[in-house]
This record gives structure tokens, sequence and C-alpha cells, in this order.
């Protein structure tokens, strides 16, 4: 066991007992808040400089290498920003369709096509659009807070701890720091329902339309927006209806301002769901996806009734202590989402909900949007990726928790204060010095730069023969780190399965992505060779062959030839 491991049995222990505290409290004998509007706007500014540091610091090293999933995104910017058209080769498409079902939604791949036009490209500058996201994700959470406790004399003192929390939060640090289309959803949630709040508590119709075109573009950004965000929307529209808190001229407005920003991915939906032509023009493209994205992300419907215990299971796992079972490139052993230590005061804060009858609209709002991720959490396989959505609503929960500490004893909100920045400082140290070992498996580091290193030497002369040891797609990483011509690509390239779920290029132009049986046959002279460690071995006792080593991945080739 690990010191952190320890240190969570503790701080849990902890916890429990201050949640049972201040429930024996009856009365709320803490009446002074000790947190000026002043101090508090400093304090904020130094948190946003904490969540920025742990956000940007070696971006391009940590984590070390690309998942298939970022090169894929990174490789459809480039070629849309330089030639039109994406690795389909549809002119600018309403929806890329990537591998083929999907897998890259477009609000991400257009952001780092503007990126691209103003910066270049590069791994940081992949990882940057995430890493900002999250910085304004702290910074919206923040606003939303101090928006919904606006009459609450711990307004200061919530906010800021509101902040602090996501800003040191494990999960949402993590997803900052690498490019996959759903770790933008935070922020793009968070900002909706921002000026939401900012609507309601301004009665303005402007206002109301502008968050409902917020909420749409929010569709645009990862799949499980497309069940969460109506489900959410309804809910509340109904809510604020019936409570008269917002008008039917109002709604009628928000509708259609949704629906404006919405249309052209409900083309895109009725030419795949309901048998729409397709459109190509030189200017968009509503195309067709080649395979259906069913077994690998959503439950079988007449899987549902026994799935259902286990996937609400793995939701309140992943809330709480954390679900192992989910994928490591979006949560650190040790630390779980939002640390193994906080849900007992998550709970409470849920419990507090349900006890007053979900009467404070900060309670509506955020209540509704767990029911929403529950409900997306029966359809679909479980994860921390597809699951993104209810972690915001969750953190609102703990602060809600730490409302009720606060207003029993100061004293206990300090410790439970304490206690997270204790957590942060192990989390910080763990994750910048040995996530890299972790997520080897998932970011690859070491191939991209042998690749794109074995190009610079054969051009498109001679073959290019790679491993699969270790790799998920390889040829995804291949595209990107050379640059690839897309015109040449989609003339060359030999899918696996053309109408797979996930479309495996084979081989593409001079690169096969399989190693002959023996690469040390006359046949292959000229060629080059990306090997793994473990292939080395093919060469062993050859000293004819230059070995140049990228962290585990080696570019191999004939010393006489190159």
């Amino acid at each position: 066991m690990r010191i952190i491991d320890y240190y969570n049995y503790f701080a849990t222990i902890s916890f429990l007992a201050i949640v049972i505290i201040s429930i024996i409290i009856r009365k709320k004998t803490n009446s002074k808040a000790f947190v000026s509007d002043k101090m508090a706007n400093a304090l904020f500014v130094f948190i946003l400089i904490i969540a920025s540091a742990l956000r940007l610091y070696g971006l391009g090293k940590i984590p070390f290498g690309l998942q298939q999933d970022e090169a894929s995104i990174g490789y459809e910017a480039y070629i849309l920003a330089n030639f039109g058209i994406d690795r389909n080769g549809f002119h600018w498409p309403v929806y890329p369709i990537t591998w083929g079902c999907g897998g890259g939604s477009p609000l991400l791949i257009y952001l780092n096509v503007l990126s691209i036009r103003l910066f270049g490209t590069g791994i940081v500058k992949l990882r940057l659009i995430p890493a900002i996201c999250g910085i304004l994700t702290v910074l919206f959470f923040y606003l939303t807070l101090r928006l919904l406790f606006d009459n609450n004399k711990f307004k200061n003192e919530l906010s800021l701890l509101g902040a602090f929390f996501l800003s040191i939060c494990p999960w949402h640090v993590i997803l900052s720091r690498w490019s996959l289309d759903c770790n933008i959803m935070p922020f793009n949630l968070i900002f909706a329902v921002y000026l939401f709040t900012l609507a309601t508590k301004r009665k303005s119709t402007v206002l109301y339309a502008i968050s409902s075109a917020a909420f749409a573009i929010c569709m645009y950004s990862y799949g499980a927006a497309t069940i969460v965000v109506p489900l959410f929307l309804v809910t509340i529209s109904i809510y604020y209806i019936v409570t008269k808190k917002i008008s039917g001229f109002q709604l009628a407005i928000s509708i259609v301002a949704f629906m404006i920003v919405f249309a052209p991915l409900i083309w895109f939906y009725l030419v795949n769901y309901f048998g729409l032509p397709e459109v190509y023009t030189e200017f968009f493209t509503v195309n067709r996806f080649t395979s259906a994205r069913t077994g690998e992300a959503f439950v079988a419907f007449s899987e549902i009734p026994s799935k259902f215990l286990s996937n609400i299971a793995s939701v309140i796992l992943s809330v709480s202590v954390g679900d192992e079972r989910h994928t490591l490139a979006h949560f650190y052993p040790g630390y779980a989402t939002l640390y193994k230590f906080t849900f007992p005061i998550t709970f409470l804060g849920l419990i507090l909900a349900f006890k007053d009858r979900f009467k404070e609209l900060s309670d509506v709002i955020f209540g509704l949007l767990v029911l929403a991720n529950v409900v997306l959490s029966i359809i679909v396989v479980p994860d921390t990726n597809r699951m993104v959505l209810i972690y915001i609503p969750f953190s609102y929960f703990f602060i809600k928790g730490m409302e009720c500490i606060i207003s029993k004893s100061g004293r206990l909100f300090v410790i439970v204060l304490i206690f997270l920045l204790a957590g942060a400082l192990s989390f910080t140290k763990d994750y910048f010095r040995d996530y890299n070992v972790y997520a080897t498996s998932i970011f690859m580091p070491g191939y991209g730069e042998a690749i794109k290193r074995a190009y610079e030497i054969t051009g498109d002369d001679d073959h290019i023969y790679s491993t699969y040891d270790g790799l998920s797609s390889p040829f995804m990483l291949a595209l990107y780190y050379t640059d690839y011509d897309p015109y040449k690509y989609i003339e060359t390239v030999e899918y696996r399965d053309e109408l797979a779920e996930f479309r495996v290029a084979d081989s593409f132009g001079n690169f096969d992505f399989k190693l002959p049986e023996d690469i040390t046959d006359t046949d292959y002279y000229d060629d080059v060779f990306v090997l793994s460690s473990n292939d080395l071995e093919r060469i062993s006792g050859n000293d004819s062959y230059t070995v140049e080593n990228f962290e585990g991945y080696h570019v191999v080739y004939k010393t006489d030839a190159h």
C-alpha cells in the first residue's frame, strides 16, 4: 500500500466524523463569515494561478506521448486547416466521421483548426485548448456559485472552496491536460449553466436565449451531451414553467435560439438516422457514418435490465472511492475522480437537497443534471469519459455539504480545507512524477517521434514497417506526426475492415503496420523498421543495423543503406 492509501482511510474516517458532528450540532452556531469581498477577489486570483499551473506545466511531456484519439483530432484539424478536407475526403463536414462511426466531435476539431491557423501544430498546441477550457471551467464554476449563493452569508467562502476544489480535483486536472473531445465538455456545460443562472437572476429574455444557444453548442462537443443536455433542458423548462420563473414567450425564444444553433447537427442526424440524402459541396458536407457506434459504447436494449444495478453501482463508485474498471486516461489510482475521501460530505449535500425538497435553485439545477447523467449511465458502458458531465454537479453537492458544515462550525470547515490541501499536494507530487508510468499503454510514448524519424529517413521512397507491440491504431500517430498528405492517404489506405465500428488502417502509402517474419531478409535491405524493445531480438547479434532509440521504440535500418 502507498502512503496515499493510508491517508485515504484516515481522511475518510475524519470526514465521516465531521459529517456526524455537523448533524449532531442542530443549531447554526457559526454566525460570522470570515472572508470579505476584497479578500475573496485576491484569493480567487491565487486559486486561478494554481489552476493554471496544474494545467499548463509540462503540458507536452505529461502525459508523455499521444493517445490515438488525440492524434485523430489533431490530424483532422491539421488537414482541414491546410487542405479543407477531412481524412475521408469530405469538405468541411458538419460532423467529421473520423474513425467511421465518429469518435471525434466537431467542436474540439474546429477549435483546433482555428488554433492551427493562428499558432501552427504541435502537441502543446493540440492540448492547449482543453487546458485553457479547464482553467475557464474553474472561473465559471466560481462565478456560478457566487450567483447561486448570493443571499448566503458564506457566499465568499463557499464559492472560493468550489473554485479551489475544482482547481485541484484529480479528474479535472487530468482531463485538462490532453486533447479528447469530451475533455472540453465540463467547460461547455458550466458556461451554459452560468449564463442560464444569470438569465434567471436578471429575468432577461436575451440571456435566456444566449444560454440556450450555449447549451446547443454543447451538443457539438461530445456524444453524451445529446442525451444529457436535452433531458436537462426539458426537465428544467417544466420546472421553470410550473414555478413561473420563465414566461411562455421567453421559453419560446429560448427554444428558437437552441434550434437555430442545433440545426446543422439535426441535419446530420436526419441524414444518418432517417435516410435523408447526403450533401456534398465544396463549402460543407453532410455525410453519413460508415458504421454505427453500438457495442463499444452502448448497452444493448435487451441487456439494460441486467446491467442496471451494475451501471448504477459504477456511478456511485465513480463519484466516491472510484471505479477502477474505468480507463487510466481519466483517473489516477489512489485518488479517484473527486478524491476518495470527499464522498461523505458530497453525499451529505445530496441528502440535504432531498431533505429540503430541492427548494433552492442551485439544488434543482445540479440535481436535474445528476438525474440526466444517471439516465445516460444506464444505457452506456460506464467510463469516466462517458460520465464526464456528472462530476461538475457532484462537485456542487460537495459544496452543498460544506455549506452545512460551515454554518455549524468554522473550525470544521478549516479542517476540511487542510485535508484537501494535503490531498492536493500528494496528488500533484504523484501525478507529475509517476503518472507517465501508469499511462504508458494509453499514450504510447516514443512511438510518434520514432515513426516521424523513420519517415524523415525514407520519404516516400522506401518502405516503413511498424510494430504493433504496445500500440493502439499506430497508423493514426503516423499520420499526425508526419503531417501526411490527406490526398495520398485517401488514395492508398488499406483498412483492416472498411465497415468496422472503428476503422483501422493496416497500411497507407509506404507505411505498413505489420512486421515481416524475417526483417533481416535481403528483400528488406533498403527498408526502415520501427520496433518495440521486445522486437529488437529480431536483429539480435546483427551489427549491420543502425538503431535509434525513442523512449522504448526504435528506428532500425541497414547502416550502409541510409
